[in-house]
Order: structure tokens, then sequence, then C-alpha cells
């Protein structure tokens, strides 16, 4: 039984005030036992104080039945009791629970070393000795409670990981580098064969690797091992007449003893694997017919013709009135015929006669087909046909089909698999209006070769600005005032390899079309605010005006990208003119006017470029905060003869007046037209007349030495 408190163990209002400051409890339930009833009501007072539910036992018979009913977190136990003492309620309490997580703290004597041993032996987790020194208590109990707690949330987090494990195939491998062997965890067994902890040479486990991943696993370790790097590989391993598929990660460890050792996990990936393959060959592969589908039968002609794209024919044909055949037959019959026919297009293609063979809808079968030098399509065209309309037996009976074939040659009909496949299914449908067994692509139409050209581009885009295929030209802009050069309009150039020259409008539709413009313009800005710093800095103050394209303009990165270019450039931001189309301002005027504002901000300018063709308020355009109005070439190609454009020229200078803007006329092209221009106010020209657009060095000596005549 516990000893009286002396008073100088006396619970008092200092450790109640230490108690209450304490972390508290959550309210956890503590069994306290003893057969002394005053001790066990004051240790009882003094836990409850602290925030715990306290239940009392006076023996450790007393003490099973509470745990039974209670299941209490800590259980608090006198060592010395009558009747059943606390080793053997310790003891009894561990067997009937099988709880490691239930701390059992037992109360005995300071020298008492046997009954500390004893107490160890029967489960106790710890000991508080007496008489019990009340603050001390306190702190042994919230430890004891966090240490319960931590116990419990490692086992049950052992029980997830594990139930993890199982589910995704996981365990864990270690490499001994001293003994070179490796050892793995339970998981192992059932995936190659290894008991858990069965140290195995290094060696004799990759032997049983698959023969064609053995190599690289074996570098993959002594990366690991030389340069203490990270290893993650897939290999093949040979298990009971079968193959599994696994993923090992590993690093070697860094200090200590752990040097000499590398850790990692593994994971069962054989599953996964087929479930990846079986899904891509069923998005693949026609479900009927076992064929390719559209999908890879395009990718296979596609890489025929990497290999080698001479002489390529892909031919596509249906069956003609198979609607009827279906209604007749009934669906199962009818996929039955699919099959058959299937079946003999995979043999010729296995027999070599045609290259590839899909089923790409309903009743259209597709194949690609090599044609020697000289030797026309209608012989090999035709053996296939033959074969496939030989008579077939289907649901008892006996069926010959008729096809209607089409057929397109590279690099006569198209350029590539898609457009090969257009053309002969264009070919097909022909053959079948006109009644015939099978119709060739017809021979380039303009509308064809302008989309083969429009395709050749698409394909030449991507890629080109990281190939340095791009360049600004500049057309000069003339100010009237000085006779000067006051400026530019940068203006993009494409010149891909093999293609030449493209002109703007070939490419740029295509940039904006496919969201690379955005990336361009990009690069077209900083490229501008460069060689306007370049002449800034050569004592040639240029500025630089450069288009922004419907999508760079709603992009919401264009402000950063302009800040970059500045920043990165260092240029005088006015020497940098962004400039924006009238309709485009009018899709969201409120965005515009917000935007535009911003730009001048940051202290770019701001033209308003083929001012007159849009469709633009009046109100609106006097809320733009610009700099200058570009006049349509519309306007300025029949000033000198036409009253109504020399109207609305005048009536553009008088709006610019109004706003203190400049005006730059654009697409002068004679003398005449820049002398009615002058005449009605224009501030600024640009056309050929002046200059056409140019690399950067022509445009710097053409400015340094242009001076108007007269």
């Amino acid at each position: 039984m516990l000893a009286l408190m002396t008073p100088a163990s006396e619970p008092d209002e200092t450790v109640a005030a230490a108690a209450a400051r304490a972390e508290p409890a959550a309210a956890a339930r503590v069994l306290v036992v003893d057969d002394d009833r005053t001790t066990r009501s004051m240790v009882a007072a003094v836990l409850r104080r602290d925030g715990l539910q306290v239940v009392e036992a006076p023996d450790g018979a007393q003490a099973l039945q509470e745990v039974r009913r209670e299941r209490p977190d800590l259980i608090l136990m006198d060592v010395l009791m009558p009747g059943m003492d606390g080793h053997t309620a310790c003891a009894r309490i561990r067997a009937e629970l099988a709880d490691e997580a239930l701390p059992i703290v037992m109360l005995t004597a300071v020298d008492d070393l046997e009954s500390i041993e004893t107490a160890f032996d029967a489960g106790a987790t710890d000991f508080i000795t007496k008489p019990i020194h009340w603050a001390l208590l306190r702190e042994r109990v919230r430890y004891a409670l966090r240490g319960g707690r931590l116990a419990r949330e490692l086992r049950r987090a052992r029980l997830r990981e594990l139930a993890v494990r199982r589910i995704a195939g996981l365990g864990y491998w270690e490499w001994r580098l001293d003994t070179d062997s490796l050892s793995w965890s339970e998981e192992f067994a059932a995936t190659g064969g290894i008991q858990a902890r069965h140290e195995v040479p290094r060696e004799a486990f990759l032997e049983r690797v698959h023969e064609e991943d053995r190599q690289r696993l074996r570098a993959g370790l002594e990366a690991a091992r030389e340069s203490a790097g990270r290893l993650d590989a897939e290999f093949r391993i040979r298990f009971n007449q079968t193959e599994r598929i696994l993923r090992v990660v590993g690093e070697r460890g860094r200090e200590g003893d752990d040097a000499a050792l590398v850790f990692g996990v593994f994971q069962d990936l054989t599953s996964q694997r087929r479930t990846e393959a079986l899904v891509d060959y069923l998005a693949l592969h026609d479900e009927i017919t076992d064929l390719p589908n559209r999908r890879l039968f395009l990718r296979h002609v596609a890489q025929a013709i990497e290999q080698d794209g001479e002489g390529i024919w892909v031919v596509t044909a249906d069956i003609q009135r198979f609607g009827r055949l279906n209604e007749t037959l009934g669906e199962r019959a009818a996929n039955q015929l699919l099959r058959l026919l299937g079946q003999r297009l995979r043999q010729m293609a296995e027999a070599g006669t045609i290259l590839q063979a899909a089923r790409i809808d309903g009743d259209t079968f597709a194949w690609a087909q090599r044609m020697p030098p000289g030797q026309g399509v209608q012989p090999a065209l035709e053996a296939v046909l033959h074969t496939l309309q030989q008579p077939l037996s289907v649901a008892g009976q006996t069926l010959r089909v008729v096809f209607s074939a089409g057929c397109a040659a590279r690099p006569v009909h198209g350029i590539d698999a898609e457009a090969l496949l257009q053309q002969a299914l264009q070919a097909q449908r022909r053959a079948r209006a006109l009644g015939l067994p099978w119709s060739v692509a017809e021979l380039e139409t303009a509308d064809v070769r302008e989309r083969q050209r429009q395709l050749q581009l698409e394909q030449a885009l991507h890629g080109a600005l990281e190939r340095g295929e791009f360049a600004l030209h500049y057309q000069p802009q003339l100010d009237f005032a000085s006779g000067r050069i006051v400026g530019c309009e940068a203006l993009l150039r494409w010149h891909p390899p093999g293609l030449g020259p493209v002109p703007p409008v070939q490419f740029i539709g295509l940039l904006e079309e496919s969201g690379q413009i955005v990336e361009v313009g990009a690069w077209a800005l900083r490229e501008a605010a460069r060689q306007a710093a370049a002449w800034e800095r050569a004592g040639l103050p240029l500025r630089v005006g450069i288009n922004l394209s419907p999508r760079q303009f709603l992009n919401p990165q264009l402000p950063r990208h302009i800040e970059q270019a500045l920043q990165a450039s260092g240029v005088t931001p006015a020497r940098l003119e962004l400039e924006i189309t009238e309709s485009l301002t009018m899709h969201d005027v409120e965005h515009a006017i917000a935007l535009l504002r911003r730009f001048r901000a940051l202290g770019v300018s701001v033209a308003l470029d083929d001012f007159g063709v849009g469709h633009s308020s009046l109100a609106y355009v006097l809320q733009f905060p610009i700099d200058a109005l570009k006049i349509d070439r519309a306007f300025v190609t029949h000033v000198t003869r036409g009253r109504t454009d020399r109207a609305i020229v005048r009536a553009i200078v008088a709006l610019a007046q109004a706003l203190g803007v400049e005006t730059i006329a654009e697409g002068v092209e004679n003398q005449r037209q820049c002398d009615f221009l002058e005449a009605l106010g224009v501030t600024q020209a640009q056309g050929y007349l002046i200059g056409r657009p140019m690399p950067a060095a022509a445009l710097q000596e053409l400015a340094t030495q242009y001076r108007r005549a007269g």
C-alpha cells in the first residue's frame, strides 16, 4: 500500500497552478488502483484537476473488472495490495487485453529494485517512487499518456501501411555493400520467390532478372553505390515460370553505418502494366475484328513514311449494301462477316502483300501498300480486292461481298498519313457514286495544293521559334515636319529551311489559331525592345512599333511580357510603340481601356492601327489613352482622286489634332499620295515610297542618311 504523504510532498497551490498551466490531456481516462482509500482519493483529485477522467479500484481483482468495462488510457497501480497484488494484476491485464500501447505505471518504494524488475517483467511501462512528488506525478502521467497515444497511432499507422503495401504491391529492400547482398521485406516472397530478410548475393539475384533488363539494373545499382546517387529502375524478373514487372527505388545512406547500405522500396507493377497494356490495346484496336483502328493505322502509316515514304499508297474500301446485309442477317452475323474479312486482311499483312490493315469505321477497312517504281496501282489493288471478295460462309450461308475502294499515293495526293487517308476516302466515295470498283484520288487541284501547303506550314511552325527561324524586319516611318525617319514598324518574318521565305499572311493566322502567337509575340516584343535600345545607344532614337495580335492582346500575361522586354533591353519605354487594331479594342471596350492605361503607365506608346475601317464609337475612341492614329491604307490608296477618301482622312486628322496625337498614314507608295497627305495635315507616312520592310542594319543606314528632298 502507499505510504502516507509527507508534508513536503502534499499538493499545494503552487503545484496546482503549475498543473493548470500544463498541457491538457484531452479527457483521457486513468484507472487508479490502490488499497488505501485516502491515497487513492488524493491521487484521483490531483489528476481530475488536470482535466482527466479518473476511475478508482481498491485491488487487483477490481482493477481487472474496471479494465474490461472502462478500457482506460492509463493505469496507475500500487504494487503491494491484499489479494491480487499489482504484479499479478499487471500480467493479467496484459494477457487479457493484448495491448502493448496501454501504459501501466507501477507505484513502488525507491530502493525496491527487485520489485521494479518484477513489474517490468509483468508488463509495466514505467514506475513512480513513493512518497509521491506531485509535480513529478503529473509530468509522468502526461508523458505516459502521450506515449500511449503515440504507440497506438504508430500501431495503426503500421496497419494502414501494411494494407497500403499489400494493395499497391509495395515492399522494402536493402543492399549491404560490405557483403554485396540484398534482403527484402516479406512482400517479396510472393513476387520474386525470396523469403523475407533472406540475404541473397547480388549477382544471384540479377540472374533472376530478365536478360534484356539485367545490365541496365546492374548499372543502376553500381551508380547508386559509386556516386551515392538515386536508383530508379523498372525491370522484369522470372518467378515460378512466369514473369513479374518490378520497380525499385533506392538511395545510399549518408551518415554512420548507413553509408554502407542502400535502402529502398520496390513495387510490383505486373498487374498495373498488364492493365495499361490492355487499355492501350483496346484504345488502338477494333473490338470486332481485332485490327488496328483509325488512330493506330495512321500511326503505322506515318512510321512507314518516316522509314521510306516513296511508293506508299493508302487504300480504303467499304462493303456495298452492308446495311441491307446487317438488317437481313442480324448484328451477330454481320459482325462475323467483319471478323472474317479482318482475318483475310491480317493474313495478307503477315504475308507481306500489304503493309498495314485496319478497320476505320463501321464497314470501312483501310490498308497501305508499297508499289515498286514504275508499277501501276491497278494489279496490286485488284489482287487485294479479289482476295477480299472471295465467297465467305456466314451463319450457314455463302456470301460474296463487293467493295468500293479508293486509293491515294504519296506524295502525289498528300504528304502525310492523314492527308492520304482523306484523299483515299474521297476517291472511295467517288467510286461508289460512279458505280466503279475502285478509284484513284484526283490529281491535286488548287484547293488541295493549298491545304497541303497549309498543313506543311503548320508542321514547320512547331519549334520554329526554338530553331531561330523568325526575324523582325523594320519599315521606316517619315516625319513630314523634320523630313527625317523617326520611327518604324517591326514586322515578323519567317524563313523555314527548305520552304523559303513565307509571307506573313500565310503563317500569322496559323500562329493565332494554334496559340503559338503568344510565345512568338513575346519574343517579338523582346527583340523589338532590344533593337530599339541598340539604336538608342547608337545615337538613333527611333520609335519601334509592334503589332499585338488578338490572342496576344487578350492574354493576361501580356503586361508581364512587356515589362520583361523593357527590363531586359533597358530601352526608354517611349521608344516602344504597341499597335492595336481598332476592331480589337471593341470586343471589350472597358477591358481595352484599362489595359491601354496600364501600358501607358509602363511608359510605352500606344497606336490605334487600321483606324477608320472598324466600327468603333467616337465616344470610346476619345477615352482611349493613345499616342497615334494609323490611317488604314484603304483610304490612302485613292486619296488623290477619291473625294470620299480625302474627306475621311481629313476627319481622322481633325480627330487626331483634337486628341493631341500623331497621325501615321500607311501604304504610301508614290509622291503624289505623300503630298496630298501632308497637305491634309497628316504628320507621318509609312509605305514603299519611304522604304520596304528591311533588316535592322539596312534601316539604321537608311535612317542615318535619309533626307527628304525639297
